[in-house]
């Protein structure tokens, strides 16, 4: 339980700062106090090389970022028809948990021209095989038009409607029972809606939280969310850079 509650205090380090549970991602972020750096944040497995995935598997070396934060240039404002499709993390994300150590995760977007759709997935190892949680999120989106802070991005507001987890090991249900998350107690592989409670500070209930503030940006077929290390709940929380890492147009 010690060793599963601390991954849980990580993951709200990383991702708390945002409204969502995830980058949500970047977890990415999502979504502390305190919240990590993302400039030495890893991917396993496939990775992503310019515009598409190359679809090969990693040679064993998990490659790191350059620490630099993404940049596409001047492009224009993206329209809701240019994020039509399935995005997805090209391996396994692993973002520095402020605490000596690692989360890993993998993130899977679905987007409408109106509405947008995340599986976000908590891993307990670098592969990305030994699940703890999954946080399926849904909700409207808009675009407002091009940031005057981060080059060749577009800000967008991104509404909760619906926030559903599932613990996928006993201990996690008994942390989400004993934090007061969702209506009742927790089982394992049982989903459970948690958008009026919030969940252990990853996931805010929608009363605090109705929209997270962010920025995209699209380079090729990667797409990029902001850097989640403010408190994206309120406007003035809008991220002043990218994420490390994309997901890849499925």
């Amino acid at each position: 339980m010690t060793r599963m509650t601390t991954t849980m205090v990580a993951m709200a380090m990383l991702m708390a700062a945002g409204c969502n549970s995830g980058d949500g991602g970047d977890t990415e972020g999502a979504s502390g106090t305190e919240a990590p750096t993302t400039g030495t944040a890893t991917t396993a497995g496939e990775t992503s090389t310019g515009g598409t995935s190359t679809g090969e598997t990693s040679t064993g070396e998990t490659p790191t970022s350059t620490g630099e934060t993404p940049t596409t240039g001047g492009a224009a404002a993206l329209t809701p028809a240019d994020l039509v499709g399935s995005f997805k993390s090209p391996g396994c994300e692993s973002y520095p948990n402020g605490m000596g150590g690692d989360n890993y995760l993998t993130r899977d977007f679905t987007l409408t021209e109106t509405t947008w759709h995340l599986d976000l997935v908590l891993y307990g190892d670098a592969g990305c095989t030994a699940k703890l949680f999954t946080s399926v999120i849904d909700g409207p989106y808009t675009l407002l038009g091009a940031s005057a802070t981060v080059a060749g991005a577009t800000e967008g507001d991104f509404g909760f409607g619906t926030i559903v987890w599932t613990a996928h090991m006993a201990n996690m249900a008994d942390t989400f029972t004993m934090a007061g998350c969702g209506a009742a107690p927790w089982e394992v592989e049982v989903p459970q809606d948690v958008t009026a409670t919030g969940c252990i500070g990853v996931a805010h209930s929608i009363a605090q939280c109705p929209t997270d503030h962010d920025v995209v940006s699209l380079a090729g077929d990667d797409l990029y969310f902001g850097q989640r290390i403010t408190d994206m709940c309120s406007e003035a929380g809008r991220p002043a850079a990218l994420g490390p890492f994309p997901v890849v147009r499925a």
